[in-house]
């Protein structure tokens, strides 16, 4: 990683955890980081590293 975190919200349930991945997705896509792929996350401290898929889905005015 090559800044500090700068989430410091809480997480207490499954809309928190999306508003924070929908800050984190803006946030890549405005600086040119394309987020898609997988991504490890080796957790220091906790008791599980981590894998995340981040697939793109079509548009919402591409849906049928």
């Amino acid at each position: 990683m090559t800044s500090d975190p700068v989430f410091d919200g809480a997480i207490e349930g499954s809309a928190d955890f999306e508003a924070a991945l929908h800050t984190l997705l803006v946030a890549a896509l405005e600086n040119d980081v394309d987020p898609r792929g997988s991504w490890e996350y080796r957790a220091d401290g906790l008791p599980s590293d981590w894998e995340v898929m981040v697939a793109e889905l079509k548009p919402h005015d591409e849906r049928v």
